[in-house]
């Protein structure tokens, strides 16, 4: 499998098949090119996948997810806190942590 990754908003599953829109069917066929037959990453919020292209055709690439490579585990949120604090001055000065 090649380390090209393209982002697909859409959901993804094993054995869906569908077509890159023309930008980035450009990006993987003539740029990179990648053939019929030849593997690339595809991923989004839920994870990347392996596809297998399977035609070119009207200047759109025909992919087919074969396998999951990998869930997004990292949905955990983050969470920032913060307090300003004077230090026991007793002057305007603060002091940011």
């Amino acid at each position: 499998m090649n380390n090209i990754r393209l982002f697909y908003d859409k959901s993804l599953s094993i054995n869906f098949s569908s077509k890159l829109d023309k930008s980035q069917s450009h990006y993987i066929y003539k740029v990179m090119r990648v053939g019929i037959g030849q593997t690339f990453s595809l991923f989004n919020k839920n994870g990347e996948w392996e596809a297998k292209i399977q035609n070119y055709k009207d200047q759109a690439v025909d992919f087919l997810v074969i396998k999951k490579i990998r869930s997004n585990e990292n949905n955990k949120e983050i969470i920032i806190r913060y307090f300003k604090s004077n230090g026991g001055e007793t002057n305007d000065k603060t002091t940011w942590l």
